[in-house]
């Protein structure tokens, strides 16, 4: 991609104050997605972001005043990340002339409609939630997705610690084709770091002057990562031979499903349940045992991931092979030029699928099998040993292939479901009739997010993506020294039983696999 096409993913200023670009693959993959499930009423991989924080009421002080400072705070902060982050005011929009969607940034007008301007955006993006629920039980009951990314404050009375501590919850609502999880993480930090400053500084604060923001735009991966060629005759050959990969693998195998509930055929509310390791189950010996195996936490769990998946296939009077397929998410912000490296550009869509389909056999014993119990134990433990590995080889190759990040573009293009002609929305795909299991690795959130920011103490951050399909979606975490296991579902086809107890199983399928 050189020439034209490659300045079109580039900001421009269309008319005095709106700035527009064409989306790259990866942001249109997912504008493509939330159109296609568009008629269900709700938002495929809509961004959930959140995270509670606590500050200590100041003597002389009342808790309904230290209310209005915080509030303050986070407002001066919200209207500074709009300067230094603009394309959390941005949102995407179909091209109607050119047959294409755009992302599109206005700024607010010079002189005096500047402020009156400044206050709408932030009366539009920046809301109180007054009711009693926890940001757990709001974001489990379909929170909007609006048109701009939007900050809601919650105070649940049950976040009181006692009279002197004043505990809170901020969550993000966002559309994935503007921000994506890491970015999400680093979007907190960067909120919380000015908050922190308001807050102490008061009615001195100054919030920047807006009007050369929009040099702050994040511009598309193929720009930040400079992937600025189209792909070489290598580079096809290497995608024809992927795809032709990847359908062998469903060819002549049984391939095996997370089971689900059958009868509705439209998606319900998206559902996130979550389990921290209990105290008896360290964290740290997780670690030291997976250096041992010389592994990662995130390939244990994906190796129990496929297993408790094998585990809950029906048994026939054989035993038969099976097969577990899915992939693997990337981060590429290090594999973007500076600045776009670093947290200066969190509002944007920086990762990647794996591109190649990861596989793994395994095989489900006959139902009426009868093994010793410690036979089958130290076979199930040889079997998680073979396919960590296998899991392990499978990273190692995409992360280190020399062409992935110029294979990047065309790996979304080819995940891409077609775009409405007229921008008109279907009717909602089938369902998936074979779901999966996918994990998406947070990793030591503790480095990007800081645990504390001036007097505030910050905790449980988390981010997921809206699951409106069959299957699950499983992000691991850890923070200040815990580690976090969380699922995505959709309560059409899942129970939050049968999902907490698939979570439990993955953590014992691990630590047992382990020896631990």
């Amino acid at each position: 991609m050189d020439g034209e096409p490659l300045n079109n993913l580039k900001w421009q200023e269309v008319i005095p104050g709106r700035w527009e670009r064409e989306l790259d693959e990866a942001e249109q993959f997912y504008t493509s997605l939330a159109k296609a499930y568009e008629r269900s009423g709700r938002t495929f991989f809509a961004i959930t972001g959140h995270i509670s924080f606590s500050v200590t009421i100041p003597d002389g002080s009342s808790r309904e005043v230290t209310e209005q400072r915080v509030k303050k705070a986070l407002q001066n902060a919200w209207l500074t990340l709009r300067y230094d982050h603009p394309t959390i005011a941005s949102w995407v929009e179909y091209d109607h002339s050119r047959k294409k969607c755009k992302k599109v940034y206005e700024a607010f007008s010079s002189g005096g409609h500047c402020k009156s301007q400044q206050n709408h955006w932030l009366k539009t993006t920046f809301c109180d939630v007054t009711d009693s629920r926890t940001g757990q039980e709001w974001c489990n009951n379909d929170p909007p997705v609006p048109r701009l990314p939007t900050l809601f404050l919650l105070k649940p009375p049950s976040l009181e610690i006692n009279g002197k501590v004043l505990s809170q919850e901020l969550i993000l609502r966002s559309h994935h084709d503007i921000i994506d999880g890491i970015g999400t993480l680093h979007l907190f930090n960067n909120l919380l770091a000015h908050t922190a400053a308001a807050f102490s500084q008061g009615p001195s604060y100054q919030c920047p002057i807006f009007g050369s923001e929009w040099k702050n735009l994040s511009p598309a991966l193929r720009i930040a990562a400079e992937i600025t060629h189209p792909p070489t005759d290598d580079q096809i050959s290497h995608l024809q031979e992927i795809t032709a990969y990847n359908a062998s693998l469903r060819q002549n195998a049984e391939l095996v499903s997370i089971p689900f509930k059958h009868g509705r055929s439209m998606p319900g509310r998206h559902q996130r349940v979550a389990r921290t390791l209990p105290p008896e189950r360290s964290p740290s010996r997780l670690l030291q045992a997976c250096r041992n195996m010389g592994t990662t936490v995130t390939h244990a769990y994906h190796a129990a991931i496929a297993m408790c998946i094998r585990d809950r296939q029906e048994q026939r009077s054989e035993p038969r092979r099976v097969r577990y397929v899915n992939y693997c998410l990337i981060d590429m912000r290090k594999d973007c030029k500076e600045p776009f490296s670093t947290p200066a550009h969190p509002a944007a869509v920086y990762h990647s699928t794996s591109g190649r389909s990861l596989a793994i056999d395994l095989e489900v014993p006959a139902a009426n099998g009868t093994i010793a119990t410690e036979r089958a134990q130290a076979e199930r433990r040889k079997e998680f040993e073979r396919i960590v590995m296998q899991i392990k080889d499978f990273y190692t190759f995409i992360r280190s292939d020399p062409e992935h990040l110029f294979m990047v573009p065309s790996y979304w293009a080819l995940a891409t479901v077609p775009f409405p002609d007229g921008g008109v929305a279907g009717p909602v795909p089938e369902l998936n009739t074979v779901p999966s299991v996918s994990i998406s690795s947070m990793g030591v959130i503790d480095k990007i997010i800081s645990p504390s920011q001036g007097p505030f103490e910050l905790y449980n951050p988390w981010v997921t993506g809206e699951e409106l399909g069959t299957g699950l979606g499983l992000f691991l975490g850890t923070w200040k020294g815990q580690l976090e296991v969380s699922a995505a579902y959709n309560d059409a086809w899942h129970e939050k039983d049968d999902v907490l107890k698939f979570l439990a199983d993955c953590e014992v399928t691990v630590f047992q696999g382990l020896g631990i």
